[in-house]
């Protein structure tokens, strides 16, 4: 069972859910941190953190900031939708789902009541090459706003945050209803009249838009008919998480976002570590970024009012860490509770920084321990136990502190290293083909074992004349 595993779907039907659960909460931002992202990847934090912050607010020649109409930035929000339709999905107006409530220009739906009316929503369908319906995708956006009426609206979405955390009781649990009733309302009676059913449904969301997800989940057996009972619901880095398993509550273990409720409670530790484990939420998974690496910027305390620990929060982190994730040649092999070290660095720290598990801010961690690296040059490090340890692309070092670890190199391999490696290792070769038996391209270069594939090569560091067994998959 796969770690994104949900409901009875498989590892292959889970896997296309989490995708297009991706693609959907990914477009409700209509790329806002694309200036932040691009800022960090090249400056990082630290002595890097001025340029980043310029970068988040006026973006450059590959990047859109949040101001707006910056004449030299690119269109970030056309390549959101881009994205999304390239997922095969479609933004559905209210037109067509004669819907009369308030909408923007980019067919953005708005809540509805007073208090609420910064919520932000977008309807989707995904169609069959006749022009058929087969799905309808329903994206509730996180704190924030569109670019045009971003302060107004964040200030509106703190609200609704602190009123989750410390206002009426079951404010959470009634959050969608509250904010788009008509428009769910709207939604069912249309998926209804084109031979759609709630199962027919992905409700995902990022943030205050995953509360909303936990909300309609909690709300579906009693509201609209009960519609949405059976719909598919993925959250990412939602402070609440609603009982029982209709919900994929997924986030990094470092965000501070993320379970910062408990349920939909405040206590304690939501204002400091928040690592309470749930029946439906992952609950090891790290992105190791430049604030989580750093010891100076881990001298203040991990909490939500801690803006640096921010970075973890990034829709855009979420977007690029957790599909590899999926993507891993590990996948089958991660349960909910395993632990997974991501890596995020920016590429200034990414070039002395060994990627591991420092388990900071966290319950201690049990059981084996994935390392999934980027696609830049990576320093990755095993730990004490047994790691699997995933390099990606680019040029990286691995380095083995125990033995027993398995390195699982993916074409194109680029020219990895790895040092400290132990007859006890497991090296793992594959490509789109399947697995590849590597044994009969090891040769000795010097002091090195050096494993050829083309241009391609993987060197064992102080290793010669290696003839291990190695193990391969496919």
């Amino acid at each position: 069972m796969g770690i994104f595993d949900y409901k009875n779907l498989g590892t292959e039907g889970s896997k296309a859910l989490f995708a297009d659960a991706m693609a959907i909460t990914l477009y409700t931002y209509h790329n806002l941190d694309n200036g932040f992202a691009v800022g960090y990847q090249h400056h990082g934090l630290g002595v890097g953190l001025p340029a980043t912050l310029v970068g988040a607010l006026l973006g450059g020649a590959d990047s859109q900031g949040v101001i707006p109409g910056i004449p030299w930035n690119p269109d970030s929000e056309k390549a959101a939708l881009e994205a999304l339709q390239h997922a095969g999905w479609t933004p559905l107006s209210a037109s067509t789902l004669g819907y009369a409530g308030k909408v923007d220009a980019r067919g953005t739906f708005f809540g509805e009541k007073a208090g609420y009316t910064t919520a932000q929503a977008e309807v989707l369908g995904k169609y069959d090459d006749a022009g058929r319906l087969l799905e309808i995708g329903i994206g509730f956006r996180g704190t924030s706003g569109p670019r045009e009426s971003l302060i107004s609206d964040s200030i509106g979405d703190l609200l609704s945050d602190l009123l989750a955390a410390l206002g009426p009781r079951d404010y959470a649990k009634n959050y969608a209803g509250e904010a788009f009733g008509g428009l769910l309302k709207a939604v069912a009676e249309y998926a209804g009249a084109h031979g759609l059913s709630g199962s027919d449904v992905l409700v995902s969301g990022h943030s205050l838009g995953g509360l909303a997800v936990n909300s309609l989940a909690e709300l579906s057996d009693q509201r609209w008919s009960g519609f949405y009972k059976d719909a598919n619901y993925v959250a990412y880095a939602s402070p609440t998480q609603s009982a029982g398993d209709k919900v994929l509550n997924i986030g990094y273990e470092n965000d501070p976002v993320f379970r910062a409720l408990d349920g939909s409670s405040f206590n304690l530790s939501s204002l400091g570590v928040h690592d309470k484990p749930h029946e439906s939420t992952t609950d090891n998974i790290v992105s190791f970024n430049d604030h989580y690496a750093s010891t100076l910027w881990n001298v203040l305390p991990f909490s939500i009012a801690n803006l640096p620990t921010w970075v973890s929060h990034l829709p855009s982190g979420y977007g690029d860490g957790m599909t590899r994730v999926l993507e891993s040649g590990f996948y089958d092999q991660m349960s909910r509770d395993s632990t997974v070290i991501v890596a995020n660095l920016s590429d200034p720290a990414r070039a002395t920084t060994w990627v591991q598990d420092l388990n900071r801010n966290a319950e201690p961690h049990k059981g084996n321990t994935f390392i999934i690296g980027s696609d830049g040059n990576d320093l990755i490090q095993g730990g004490k136990g047994a790691d699997f340890i995933e390099g990606g692309k680019g040029n990286d070092t691995l380095r083995d502190n125990s033995g027993h670890n398995t390195f699982l190199f993916s074409g194109p391999f680029g020219q990895d290293r790895v040092i400290g490696y132990q007859s006890s290792d497991k090296l793992v070769f594959t490509d789109v083909q399947g697995s590849l038996d590597y044994r009969e391209h090891a040769k000795a270069v010097g002091g090195d074992t050096v494993i050829s594939f083309g241009a391609d090569s993987v060197t064992l560091v102080g290793v010669s004349n290696w003839s291990g067994e190695g193990v391969v998959i496919g």
